[in-house]
C-alpha cells in the first residue's frame, strides 16, 4: 500500500543498457493508495467478532411481559460455543450483521469497562460483549462471555441507552420496543466472566415498565442522563422524562412530559396530525419538533436536542420549560423554507456537549452541532444561560465555515461523501481537544482527526487535520493460476481463503451454501468434515464432473476451469465480507484517549502509525510539509558516521522500489519469488557480489525489464537525485525504522483475550507491510547493482553487497514471522498450553502477543502501536536479554510440547545452529520416529549442554518440553546428559540407542558417591537394553561391573535365562564370569533340578554338564 505519482519519461537521462528491453504487461501485486491531502497519522486495526477462543455465548430469550410478570421460568437460556450456521444470505445478515451498535465505556475503571452492544436478528436480539484490550494483573478471569438477549418485540431504532451507577458495579441497559415496553437490564460484571452467573432468576436483573404516554405517542429517541434518569423523544414533538429512585429495579418509573408551550403543541399529544408539518418514518408520522439527537448538560440541569426542523433547543429539566431555540446554521429561516432544511429522521450523530471547564469567562459549557445543509458544516455554541433565549447562547465563530473534510476533492469525481458520525474528546480549559469525524460514501469511509484549542479552532480547522489509513491486508490480490507453476490451483486458493484471520467460518459457510444453491450442487447440512474440506470437495466435484468427458481430462483446461470456479466462489465470499465492514458508528474512549469504529460485524480501535507506516503511507509533499507535526523530525541511522535521512526521501525510495516491482508481469514476479526463497537459505560462504549477479541472471532482468519500465524507475528516483541519490544509509535507515527493541517501561496491565486478537491482527498488518518493503528494496538493489555502469555513474555511496546482505538478514526474520502468521495448530486435546488454548486452531504468533505488556502512561492509540511493535521485536529476538536464536527454539519447543509435529517439521528451516537448537531438533526427529538422526543431533549437542558452567534455564526455555527433573540432567556432566537422552529413547522402546548412549556415559569413571550411583543406574539401563536387543556382549560387560551384589544376582539369573531361551548357550559358555562362577553354577543346577522332563527344551542338565566341563569340574559334570 504505497502512494504513487505519475512521472514523466526521461529517456535522455537513461544510463547505457546492457541489452535491448522488451515491454512487459504489469502485474499489480496490490492497489496503489490514493493521495491523501492531510497527513496520514492513524491506522485502523480491524478485528472481526469471531472469538479467538471457543468462548461461551449465553442466549436468553425473554417471554412476553404478561408471561414474564407471572414467572421468569419461561425465559429460555442456552449456552453455545458457536452460533448455528446460516443457510442463506438473508439468515446470515440477520444473525451476524448488526443494524445498530456502539461501544459504551463505563466511568468506573473496574474491569470490564468497555462494552460493545449490537442489535441483531431483525432488531429483536441485543448482543453485549466486553472489548477491553487490557486488564489489571489482579483480574484472574477474562470477560469473554457473550450475552445475546432475545426480546419478544422489535427494538425501536435509536432507543437503546447504557449507564453505570456511581455506586455499585453493574451495567444498566435500557431498551424500548415497538410494543411500548421499557426494559431495564442490570448486568453484573460476572455475567461476562462466567456463564454460570447468568443462571440466576432473570427477574433479578431484568425488569419491564410500560409508560402511559406511549399509548398517545410512540418513542423515537432515548438518552440516559444518568442511570436514574432517562429522556425519551416522542413522535409528536414532546419530550418525556423518566426518573426512578436509587435502589429501584426499573419496574416503576415516574413520567413527566414537556412541550414548547404553544397551543398547537398541546393538541399534538391528543390528535395525530398528518399535515405538512409531519415526516413519515418507519410507519409513523413524526412532528417537525421531534428530537433526533439529545444530550444532557454537564450539570444535569438542562437537556439539549436537535429537532427535525433543523433547530437546536434547550429544556430545563428542573422547571420543565424550554429555553433558547437556534437554527443549526444560525440562520433566520422563513416558515416555508423549514421543510427544505428538514433533517433525516434516522440521523442521530449531530450533537455533542463539551464541558471545557474554564475555557472562557462566563461560558458554562459548549455545544457542537452538525448541519448536513450546503455540504455539511459544524457549529460551536457557547452557553452562558440555557434558559435565556436571546443572549444565553452564542455562535462561537459566526464568520467561520467549519465544513467537514472532503475525502475526494476532485470535482470530476462522482463520489458523494456524507458525515456519518463525529466525537469530540473534552479538554480542561478548552485546551487539547480532539475531534474525530467519520465520513461515508456507500461502502467507503474515511476517519479524520483534529487536535485543537478552543481559542484557535478556525486556524487549526484549516491546517491541522490528519487522516487514518485503512487495512492493507484486505487489498491483497487473489491467486492467479499459471501453467508454469508447480502449485495446484486448489492449494493456492485454499491457502488464500483459509489464511488465519482473513474470513471467519460463518462467512465461508454461508458463501458455500449460497454458491451451491446457485449451481444446484447438493450440500450435506450435517457434514462433519471441516469447512475447508467441504469447500474443496464442492468446488472440485463440479470441475471434475465437467472435465470427465469422452476424451479424458485435459489438464490445462482443468486448471483453467477450477480457477474459474474458485474465482466465482470467491466473489460470493467477497460480497458477504464487504457487508460485514459497513460502518454503523464511531465511539471514543476518553479515558484511554482512543477512537473506535464500529462495523456491522466487527470493530476497529484506531492506533497511531509507526515510523515506517508514516513514511510508507504518506506522499512526498505531505511528508516534506507536515513531518514537523511528528515528534521525530528525521530518521537517523545508529552509526555516527551516517547522515540524517529525511522521511520524504525514504518514502520516495520505497515508492520507487515498489513501482519497479509493480511493473513486473506475473511470470517475472513469480520467478523473482522462487529465486528469493532459495537465496534466503543459501550457503553464506558464497560472496555477495556473486550471489547478486546470479540472482540477476536467473530472473533474466536483462531481457524482462523493458525501456518503459526502466524510464519509470528513473523518473521515480529523480526526486532524490536519480541513481546517484541512492546510498547505503538510506536503505539502512528504512531497515532501522522497523521495530528492533522492546520498551522496558510497562504498566501493571495484562492483555485480555480480545486484546491479544487485536495485537495479532496488528502484527499481521505490520509484517505484511515490512515484508513487502524489504522485497521491493532487494529487487531494486539487485537490478541497480548489476545494471548500472559504475564508470559512467560511480554511485560511490551505494554499496550493493552490503545492502543485499542486510536485506536478506531482515527478510529471513520476516519470512519466519510470515510463517507464524499462516500456520495453524490442528485440533488437539493434548495441548500443554492454557485450558482451551490448545483445543482450537491457533496461530503460533499468539504466544508472542501474550508476552507483550500493555502501556498505561500514554494514550492507548499510541500504546497499541508500541505493543504491536513489541510483538515483532519479541519474535525476532531484537531485545535484551532474549536473543533471536532463543526465540526460534522456544517456538519450536512450543510446537513440540503441544504435539504439532508437522508444524515443527516445517519450522525446522528457521532453527539456528546452537547446541540447544540441535538438541530440540533431536527431539523433533525422535517424535517423528527417525531415531538415527535424533541420535546424531543429541551427540552434537552433548558437549555444550553438559558443561558445568552453563547457566541456561532450560525448563523455562523449553515451554514445558522439559520438566524440572529432566532439566537437572543438563549442565551436570556428560554422564547425566546421556542418561537423560537414553531415557527418551527408552520411553519409545528404542533399546539399541539406549545401549549406545549408556555406553557413551559409562566411558567416564565416577568421581563421587553421586556419580557412582549414576554409574550403577547406567549399568542397569545398559544391561536391560542389551538384553532387549539380544546384544549379550554389552549386557555381560555391564553385569560384571555391577557394584550392588543383590542387583547383580538378579541380573545374572535374567541374563542366563534370556540367553538360553534364545539359543545363545554357546555364547553363554564362552563368558568367563569372573567371581560369579559359583553363582552361575548354582543357578544352572537349580534350573536343572526343576526340570522334570529332560527331553523338553531347554535342556538345563546338558547346559549344566557343558558348563562344568568348560570349567574343568569333571566330577560335577559326572554327577
Amino acid at each position: 500500500m504505497f502512494i504513487w505519482s505519475n512521472f514523466a519519461e526521461q529517456l535522455n537521462d537513461l544510463p547505457p543498457s546492457s541489452s535491448p528491453r522488451a515491454t512487459a504487461k504489469p502485474y499489480q501485486i496490490d492497489d496503489a493508495m490514493a493521495p491523501l491531502s492531510p497527513l496520514c497519522f492513524y491506522k485502523e486495526n480491524r478485528v472481526n467478532l469471531e472469538p479467538l477462543y471457543p468462548d461461551p455465548i449465553v442466549q436468553i430469550q425473554l417471554p412476553t411481559p404478561s408471561v414474564f410478570d407471572r414467572s421468569s421460568q419461561y425465559a429460555k437460556r442456552r449456552i453455545l460455543t458457536t452460533l448455528p450456521r446460516a443457510e442463506h444470505e438473508e439468515r446470515f445478515s440477520e444473525r451476524h450483521l448488526a443494524t445498530s451498535g456502539s461501544i459504551y465505556f463505563r466511568k468506573s475503571q473496574r474491569y470490564p469497562r468497555s462494552f460493545l452492544w449490537r442489535i441483531l436478528e431483525d432488531n429483536q436480539v441485543l448482543e453485549i460483549r466486553s472489548v477491553d484490550l487490557s486488564k489489571s494483573e489482579q483480574e484472574h478471569q477474562d470477560a469473554t462471555v457473550i450475552l445475546r438477549i432475545g426480546l419478544p418485540s422489535t427494538v425501536v431504532q435509536g432507543c437503546i441507552a447504557l449507564a453505570d451507577p456511581e455506586e455499585g458495579d453493574s451495567l444498566n441497559v435500557f431498551v424500548l420496543t415497538k410494543t411500548n415496553e421499557l426494559y431495564t437490564f442490570s448486568l453484573r460484571p460476572e455475567f461476562f466472566c462466567r456463564a454460570a452467573a447468568t443462571e440466576q432468576d432473570v427477574r433479578k436483573w431484568c425488569r419491564v415498565f410500560r409508560p402511559a404516554s406511549f399509548s398517545i405517542s410512540s418513542p423515537h429517541r432515548l438518552v440516559a442522563c444518568t442511570y436514574l434518569e432517562l429522556v425519551v423523544a416522542l413522535g409528536d414533538g414532546r419530550l418525556m422524562r423518566l426518573t426512578r429512585t436509587a435502589g429501584s429495579d426499573g419496574s416503576t418509573w415516574h413520567e413527566s412530559t414537556y412541550n414548547d408551550g404553544q397551543w398547537g403543541s398541546s393538541l399534538r399529544g391528543l390528535i395525530r396530525w398528518q399535515g405538512s408539518n409531519t415526516v413519515r418514518y418507519n410507519g409513523q408520522a413524526l412532528d417537525q419538533n421531534t428530537a433526533v439527537a439529545m444530550a444532557p448538560s454537564p450539570d444535569g440541569r438542562h437537556l439539549f436536542s436537535v429537532c427535525l426542523n433543523h433547530t437546536l433547543r434547550a429544556l430545563n429539566l428542573v422547571t420543565g420549560k424550554f429555553g433558547f431555540t437556534k437554527d443549526l446554521q444560525n440562520l433566520n429561516r422563513e416558515p416555508q423554507d423549514i421543510s427544505k432544511a428538514m433533517l433525516n429522521p434516522g440521523t442521530s450523530q449531530v450533537l455533542q456537549v463539551l464541558h471545557a471547564k474554564g475555557a472562557r469567562d462566563g461560558d458554562q459549557y459548549y455545544i457542537v452541532t452538525f448541519s448536513p445543509q450546503a455540504g455539511g458544516s459544524f457549529k460551536i455554541w457557547a452557553v452562558r444561560d440555557a434558559d435565556e433565549a436571546e443572549v444565553g447562547v452564542r455562535d462561537l465563530y459566526p464568520e467561520a465555515v467549519l465544513k467537514a473534510q472532503d475525502p475526494d476533492p476532485d470535482p470530476n469525481s462522482g463520489a458523494i461523501w456524507t458525515m456519518a458520525d463525529f466525537r469530540i474528546k473534552d479538554g480542561l480549559g478548552g485546551q487539547g481537544l480532539k475531534m474525530c469525524v467519520l465520513m461515508r460514501s456507500n461502502r467507503q469511509h474515511k476517519l479524520y482527526t483534529l487536535r485543537f484549542d478552543l481559542d484557535d479552532l478556525p486556524k487549526a480547522w484549516q491546517d491541522d487535520w490528519v487522516s487514518t489509513t485503512l487495512e492493507a491486508m484486505d487489498n491483497l490480490p487473489h491467486p492467479r493460476v499459471s501453467g508454469a507453476e508447480p502449485a495446484d490451483a486448489m492449494d493456492k486458493w485454499a491457502a488464500f481463503l483459509f489464511r488465519p484471520g482473513r474470513y471467519p467460518d460463518s462467512v465461508l459457510d454461508t458463501a458455500l451454501s449460497t454458491w451451491c444453491q446457485s449451481r444446484n450442487i447438493p450440500l450435506i447440512i450435517k457434514d462433519k468434515n471441516s469447512i475447508k474440506e467441504r469447500i474443496c470437495s464442492c468446488v472440485g466435484s463440479l470441475v471434475s464432473g465437467q472435465q470427465n468427458g469422452r476424451n479424458g481430462i485435459n489438464f490445462h483446461t482443468y486448471r483453467e476451469a477450477i480457477d474459474q470456479q474458485w474465482n466465482s466462489f470467491w466473489s460470493v465470499i467477497k460480497e458477504l465480507d464487504q457487508r460485514r465492514w459497513e460502518i454503523i458508528g464511531l465511539s471514543y474512549d476518553e479515558h484511554a484517549d482512543m477512537p473506535w469504529i464500529i462495523y456491522t460485524d466487527g470493530c476497529s480501535p484506531i492506533r497511531t502509525c509507526t515510523r515506517t507506516e508514516l513514511i510508507a503511507h504518506n506522499n512526498y509533499d505531505v511528508l516534506k510539509k507536515d513531518w514537523i507535526k511528528i515528534e521525530a523530525p528525521s530518521v537517523e541511522a545508529d552509526e555516527e558516521d551516517h547522515e540524517t535521512q529525511e522521511p520524504e526521501d525514504l518514502h520516495q525510495l520505497i515508492e520507487a522500489a515498489a513501482g519497479f516491482r509493480h511493473s513486473f508481469d506475473y511470470s517475472l514476479y513469480q520467478s523473482c519469488m522462487r529465486i528469493l526463497n532459495t537465496e534466503l537459505w543459501q550457503d553464506p560462504s558464497y560472496s555477495m557480489p556473486i550471489r547478486i549477479q546470479s540472482f540477476y541472471e536467473k530472473v533474466n532482468f536483462a531481457e524482462e525489464i523493458g525501456n518503459e519500465q526502466y524510464s519509470v524507475l528513473v523518473a521515480a528516483l529523480e526526486a532524490i537525485g536519480g541513481f546517484d541519490g541512492l546510498d547505503t544509509d538510506s536503505f539502512c535507515a528504512i531497515i532501522e525504522a522497523f521495530p528492533t527493541s522492546m520498551s522496558k517501561e510497562f504498566s501493571g496491565l495484562l492483555s485480555t483475550k480480545f486484546g491479544l486478537k487485536v495485537l495479532v491482527k496488528g502484527a499481521q498488518e505490520m509484517i505484511e507491510l515490512h515484508s513487502r518493503i524489504l522485497v521491493d528494496l532487494l529487487l531494486l538493489t539487485v537490478f541497480v547493482d548489476v545494471e548500472t555502469d559504475r564508470e559512467i555513474k560511480p554511485m560511490e555511496r551505494f554499496n550493493g553487497p552490503q545492502i543485499y546482505s542486510e536485506l536478506l538478514d531482515m527478510l529471513r526474520k520476516y519470512r519466519m514471522m510470515q510463517w507464524l502468521l499462516v500456520s495453524m495448530r490442528p485440533d488437539t486435546n493434548d495441548s500443554k498450553d492454557e485450558p482451551t488454548a490448545g483445543d482450537i486452531p491457533q496461530t503460533a504468533t499468539q504466544s508472542a502477543a501474550d508476552e507483550s505488556k500493555p502501556y498505561l502512561t500514554q494514550p492507548q492509540s499510541v500504546a497499541l502501536s508500541q505493543s504491536i511493535e513489541d510483538v515483532l521485536s519479541w519474535i525476532t529476538g531484537d531485545n535484551e536479554p532474549v536473543s533471536l536464536e532463543s526465540i526460534l527454539v522456544y517456538i519450536q519447543c512450543n510446537l513440540l510440547a503441544n504435539g504439532n509435529i508437522d508444524l515443527a517439521s516445517d519450522f525446522l528451516r528457521y532453527q539456528p545452529s546452537t547446541a540447544w537448537a540441535t538438541y530440540v531438533q533431536g527431539r523433533l526427529y525422535l517424535a517423528r520416529g527417525d531415531f538415527s538422526v535424533a541420535a546424531i543431533n543429541f551427540k552434537k549437542a552433548a558437549f555444550n549442554l553438559a558443561r558445568h558452567d552453563s547457566t541456561l534455564n532450560l525448563c523455562e526455555m523449553s515451554h514445558g518440553l522439559l520438566t524440572n527433573l529432566e532439566s537437572a540432567h543438563f549442565s551436570s556432566g556428560l554422564p547425566s546428559y546421556y542418561l537423560h537422552v537414553l531415557s527418551l529413547f527408552e520411553s519409545l522402546s528404542a533399546y539399541t540407542y539406549v545401549s549406545t548412549f549408556a555406553s557413551l556415559a559409562l566411558q567416564f569413571p565416577p568421581q563421587s558417591p553421586s556419580s557412582r550411583s549414576l554409574q550403577q543406574d547406567l549399568l542397569c539401563r545398559l544391561f536391560h537394553a542389551s538384553l532387549r536387543t539380544s546384544a549379550y556382549e554389552p549386557a555381560y560387560s555391564a553385569l560384571v561391573r555391577y557394584t550392588d551384589s543383590a542387583l547383580q544376582s538378579a541380573a545374572l539369573a535374567q541374563l542366563i535365562s534370556t540367553m538360553i531361551d534364545n539359543n545363545a548357550s554357546a555364547q553363554f559358555l564362552r563368558f568367563p564370569f569372573p567371581g560369579l562362577a559359583n553363582a552361575v553354577d548354582a543357578i544352572l543346577e537349580e534350573k536343572a533340578h526343576k526340570t522334570l522332563d529332560v527331553h523338553t527344551a531347554p535342556a538345563w542338565h546338558k547346559i549344566l554338564y557343558a558348563w562344568r566341563l568348560r570349567r574343568g569340574d569333571f566330577r560335577g559334570a559326572a554327577e
